[in-house]
C-alpha cells in the first residue's frame, strides 16, 4: 500500500488559543512542524466548496445515482484515482474552474494565522489542490512525503490541508509525522499514488492525525513528512484540499503561481468568472522575487 503503517498516532491537540501569544505560536511551529486549529473555517463556506466540488462528481458519474451529491456516496463499482487517468484529468479540468475553491484558500481565517506565524504579509499560492479519494483505493493513497520537493522555493512556505467536510479516520484524512521537519530534505524514491514521490519514515515516527470535523485546519511546514491515510469506508468520497502559503517577502518558485497539474491555463479557468473578481490572478499587485525551477 501507498500509506506506511503507523504504530504510534497521537490526537490532534487545537492550537487555537496560541494565536493570541505568537511567541508560543512560532516556538510549537518551530518545534513539531506543525499546527492543528479546531474550528477555524466558517463551515457554510466548507460547504459551498464541497456542494459545488461534490455535484461535479454527480456530472462525471462518480457518485450513486438518486442521491444527494453532498453526501459523497460513491457509485458502485467506479473507481478512479488521481494520475494518468484521464477522466481524472477531465474531472479536475473542471474543479480547477471552481472559483470558490481558489477563494477559501484567501479566506481571511487562514491568512490572519499564516500572517502571525511569518510576522509579515503572506503569500498564498494559486497552485491550489484538491483531492477527491474513493473507496477502494488504497493502493493509490498519498504515501509519505515532503512538500518542499514540490514547491521549492522559499523553505519557510506551509501547506494547510483541510476536509471539505467532516472527515472521521476511517474515511482517511492527514497523519502528520511531528517534527519531522528538523530532519532536512529527505532522500525521496519513486511510489504509486498522488505525487509519485516517498520518503522513508522510522518505524518509531510519531504521527499526529485522528478525525477531522468540517472547518478544521491542519498547517504544516514544507519539510515536514505527511501521508494520506487509506479510505475504509465501503461507499463514501473523500474531499480535501491544499492550499500553500509563505512569507511574502520571500522567493517564489514560478510554478507555484501556476495552476495545479497545468491542466487548464489561468484564462481557461477565469474564463466565467467576473472580470472584476479580486481573486482573479491577485498575486500580480505584488511584487514577488520569482525563480524558475532548476532543472534536474
Amino acid at each position: 500500500m501507498a500509506m506506511v503503517e503507523m504504530t504510534r498516532v497521537d490526537p490532534l491537540v487545537d492550537s487555537t488559543e496560541l494565536l493570541s501569544d505568537p511567541e508560543r505560536l512560532r516556538l510549537q511551529a518551530r518545534e513539531e512542524g506543525l499546527l492543528f486549529f479546531r474550528s477555524l473555517l466558517d463551515t457554510g463556506k466548507v460547504l459551498d466548496v464541497r456542494q459545488q466540488i461534490l455535484e461535479l462528481c454527480a456530472a462525471h458519474g462518480w457518485t450513486r445515482p438518486g442521491t444527494d451529491p453532498a453526501v459523497g456516496l460513491s457509485r458502485p463499482g467506479k473507481l478512479v484515482v488521481e494520475g494518468a487517468d484521464p477522466r481524472w484529468r477531465v474531472f479536475y479540468a473542471d474543479l480547477q474552474k471552481i472559483r470558490n475553491f481558489h477563494a477559501l484558500a484567501l479566506d481571511d481565517a487562514i491568512t490572519k494565522v499564516f500572517k502571525i506565524l511569518f510576522g509579515e504579509q503572506v503569500l498564498p499560492h494559486p497552485r491550489n489542490i484538491c483531492r477527491v479519494v474513493f473507496p477502494g483505493s488504497a493502493t493509490h493513497s498519498t504515501p509519505p512525503h515532503q512538500d518542499n520537493l514540490y514547491i521549492g522555493g522559499s523553505p519557510d512556505t506551509w501547506t494547510a490541508w483541510l476536509p471539505v467536510g467532516d472527515c472521521p479516520v476511517e474515511l482517511g484524512g492527514l497523519a502528520v509525522a511531528r517534527s519531522s521537519h528538523v530532519q532536512g530534505r529527505l532522500q525521496d524514491r519513486e511510489a504509486s499514488g498522488p505525487g509519485g514521490r516517498q520518503v522513508d519514515v522510522a518505524e518509531n515516527t510519531t504521527w499526529v492525525g485522528g478525525d477531522y470535523q468540517c472547518g478544521d485546519v491542519i498547517i504544516l511546514h514544507s519539510l515536514t513528512v505527511h501521508q494520506g491515510r487509506d479510505n475504509l469506508t465501503q461507499d463514501r468520497l473523500r474531499v480535501s484540499c491544499d492550499y500553500r502559503y509563505q512569507p511574502r517577502s520571500h522567493s517564489v518558485r514560478e510554478d507555484s503561481l501556476m495552476p495545479h497539474l497545468s491542466v487548464l491555463s489561468w484564462e481557461e479557468i477565469y474564463a466565467d468568472w467576473d472580470p472584476e473578481d479580486p481573486v482573479r490572478k491577485y498575486w500580480k499587485q505584488w511584487d514577488l522575487d520569482i525563480v524558475q525551477r532548476q532543472s534536474s
